[in-house]
């Protein structure tokens, strides 16, 4: 017990590619757990919406104040009021042309929204490779030297050096878990936001479209 090594040994008492490996390793997780706090909070903001967006544009087109609705879907300024938004700048055109806009607009939200959300995916299966990588140069180079040494010492430093060749691995398996978490509940959000954005478009072409 008193010759366990250190979390700090533990860490980077590998040696120098496996303290580099561990050194991106927790680079890369800080900046994954950076990436997904301001993506969420981003896609909270944009899944606020108006509650009323679709009341309030229907009695406005009602009182034939089309402009009025286009400036109250600007002051939205929400993934489904800029598309309702699109929509109102067409009105008078075929709702199938409307639609196709809409639609187009509704894959531009889709695709600001995951931007950069693949990061966190390849993260989750390159941070436990890379992990594992740095494990296994550090066995690597502990039974390369083994013939040189004498038994004892041996079996000693195969133990410490075991134990060292966790860290590297162990860090790439919490952030890739991580990562992977955080890629989840991001695409969880994304699908969210396109599901409200496709109920918006429907709900709009069916005011348009409604019978005289």
């Amino acid at each position: 017990m008193a010759n366990q090594p250190s979390i700090w040994e533990f860490l980077f008492g590998g040696g120098l590619l496996s303290v580099t490996l561990i050194i991106i390793l927790i680079f890369s997780g800080i900046a994954a757990l950076v990436f997904f706090g301001q993506k969420f909070y981003s896609l909270n903001k944009e899944n606020q919406v108006d509650p009323y967006l679709l009341k309030n544009v229907n009695d406005l087109l009602n009182d034939g104040r089309v402009q009025s609705a286009v400036d109250f879907c600007r002051r939205d300024n929400s993934p489904e009021s800029r598309s309702v938004e699109k929509g109102l700048n067409r009105l008078g055109r075929p709702i199938s042309e409307i639609a196709n806009a809409m639609e187009t607009h509704a894959q531009i939200e889709l695709n600001k929204a995951e931007k950069n959300i693949g990061f966190l995916a390849t993260l989750s299966g390159a941070a436990p490779m890379l992990g594992l990588l740095g494990g296994v140069l550090i066995l690597a180079s502990t039974f390369g030297t083994l013939s040189k040494t004498e038994t004892v010492i041996s079996q000693n430093m195969l133990a410490t050096d075991f134990y060292k060749a966790l860290a590297p691995t162990v860090i790439g398996l919490v952030v890739g878990f991580l990562s992977y978490i955080f890629h989840n509940i991001l695409v969880a959000k994304v699908d969210y936001l396109l599901m409200k954005i496709q109920f918006h478009t429907n709900e709009f072409l069916d005011i348009i479209n409604k019978p005289a």
